[in-house]
């Protein structure tokens, strides 16, 4: 494989990662945005959100910075709206994008993760796979149950298929 191959699949990576979340995102239900894991004194469904898109946000912010940013947070006050929390995450996922394409192609280099932009999209997907986990665990122990489509096919199948 070359070096061109081998790029164009580690960007393909993120982006069936970023395709799924939008597909999990999107069929969950008003209702279960509120959802929390059962005697959890964590975050809700949409926080958990929230809390991925900002970590994307701040790192893209470190990269470029080199400078911890002040975000907003979501502790506080309504919970964030499905239309503001897809906007967001679709927006940070470009970017995420891009920043790996730039990387690289040798134009840009990550703050620690060794300056290794690869690893760097290892921890992200793996940080947003363990709150997917329990965004998962938070509908099911409140009682909605995501439609197979979006429970096997959009959280496992992208990745599977490529569909």
């Amino acid at each position: 494989m070359d070096q061109a191959e081998l790029f164009n699949q580690i960007l393909a990576t993120w982006t069936r990662h970023q395709i799924g979340l939008i597909k999990l995102l999107d069929g969950i239900p008003a209702a279960g945005f509120l959802a929390k894991p059962t005697a959890s004194r964590g975050r809700d469904v949409s926080r958990q959100l929230f809390h991925l898109n900002r970590v994307r946000e701040g790192w893209l912010h470190m990269h470029a910075t080199g400078e911890r940013p002040k975000l907003p947070r979501a502790d506080k006050g309504p919970a964030p709206k499905k239309a503001d929390l897809k906007k967001a995450l679709v927006a940070s996922g470009k970017s995420v994008h891009a920043f790996l394409a730039a990387a690289l192609a040798g134009e840009a280099k990550p703050r620690m993760f060794a300056g290794n932009a690869v690893r760097w999209m290892g921890y992200l997907i793996s940080h947003e796979s363990h709150h997917r986990g329990q965004i998962l665990l938070a509908l099911k122990q409140s009682g909605f149950k995501l439609p197979e489509k979006v429970r096997i096919q959009g959280v496992w199948g992208t990745w599977i298929s490529g569909r």
